[in-house]
């Protein structure tokens, strides 16, 4: 049996989603569909277990908030990044 996880797109984006589904590959199949304002993740086990699903979708919303944290986090620190970088580089001799 499947379970739908329905998501608003202007909070996960389908980055996210897809990284969070791809960290259950060996616990759930996800089958991933979007509209113009949801994304929605048709998840079923691949043991068959419907008692256990429960715990696992529960488990992915959980690495779905995460990963929408990792992703927010890269966003905001990317200029940073970019800065020591772009340091690191223009001292290395590379550039001639």
């Amino acid at each position: 049996m499947s379970h739908t996880v329905t998501l608003d797109k202007s909070v996960y984006p389908l980055e996210v989603v897809e990284k969070a589904a791809y960290r259950f590959i060996d616990r759930l199949t996800i089958v991933i569909s979007q509209t113009e304002s949801q994304i929605m993740c048709d998840v079923s086990d691949l043991t068959g277990n419907d008692t256990s699903v429960e715990i696992v979708i529960a488990d992915f919303k959980r690495e779905l908030l995460d990963q929408k944290l990792r992703h927010q986090i890269k966003q905001e620190t990317e200029p940073v990044r970019n800065l020591i970088l772009s340091l690191a580089f223009s001292r290395s001799g590379l550039q001639q």
